[in-house]
């Protein structure tokens, strides 16, 4: 089985044309299936978009949500139409709703979403002010209240995520598994978040990382060491592989804006 990883593709950023261009540049790479780890639009044109690739690749499209496809939207409501999506679509699957999904024999492929917990670098004296709270609308409700609210909200989506990746981790884990694969957005350790060449600094690292979703999986890992563990990711556009363990790796996507290409070409 083939598939072609995309991450931080944001595809409202350019014209019907390219996207119909970068769509047959994934078609001709012979694949079965395509995984996305976030940011492919923005909440008003996503699921468009999603039933454009869709139809043009013609390939089960498995995906998670990063921070960008919230942008102009709502959590719950853009949820609720990825989910209506899921269950009307045969090739889309957001795989929150989808959950565990056999790639071959004992190879299994789960996600979360994943949000910026604020819990890596120094988020109280960060300088760094993200979109995010301006763009997302239960972010910027926070906002306006204060900054320590507008991390509360943060790490209030990140621990709900993580529990959810923790069950079903448990789920997948009692079918004996020989290798899981991860779909999130963002980061779960600090040495995946990297900028430049390197890790992402105390300002940058509590929204570029997600602590609490690196606690989840390192547990699994340790616990099971007989399964191995690929974490694919994206979110900081900037390349990075980290082993924390030796059944445990960590991938993150590069990207860049305007120019969405595949990460790479996963054999399982």
């Amino acid at each position: 089985m083939r598939a072609a990883w995309l991450t931080d593709i944001h595809l409202n950023f350019i014209d019907v044309s390219a996207r119909q261009n970068f769509y047959q540049t994934i078609v001709s790479e012979n694949i079965d299936s395509v995984w996305i780890t976030g940011d492919i639009a923005e909440a008003p044109c996503l699921a468009d978009i999603l039933i454009e690739m869709a139809e043009k690749i013609n390939k089960s499209i498995y995906f998670v949500l990063g921070n960008h496809d919230y942008y102009r939207g709502q959590v719950n409501e853009v949820r609720h139409v990825m989910a209506t999506l899921t269950a009307s679509h045969p090739n889309l699957f957001w795989l929150p709703v989808s959950s565990i999904h056999l790639l071959d024999q004992d190879i299994f492929l789960i996600d979360q979403d994943g949000w910026a917990d604020g819990r890596l670098g120094d988020y109280v004296n960060s300088r760094v002010a993200l979109n995010d709270s301006r763009m997302i609308t239960d972010l910027f409700q926070e906002k306006i209240v204060g900054r320590f609210q507008l991390l509360e909200k943060m790490q209030q989506f990140a621990d709900a995520d993580s529990r959810k990746l923790q069950e079903i981790l448990e789920q997948v884990i009692n079918k004996n598994p020989k290798k899981v694969v991860v779909l999130t957005h963002v980061p779960p350790f600090k040495e995946s978040s990297m900028h430049q060449g390197k890790v992402s600094d105390d300002d940058w690292l509590p929204y570029f990382s997600t602590k609490i979703m690196g606690d989840v999986l390192m547990q699994a890992a340790q616990q099971n060491p007989d399964v191995e563990f690929l974490v694919l990711c994206g979110h900081t556009h900037s390349e990075a592989i980290y082993q924390p363990l030796s059944n445990l790796i960590v991938e993150t996507g590069k990207a860049e804006y305007r120019h969405p290409e595949i990460q790479k070409i996963i054999s399982i």
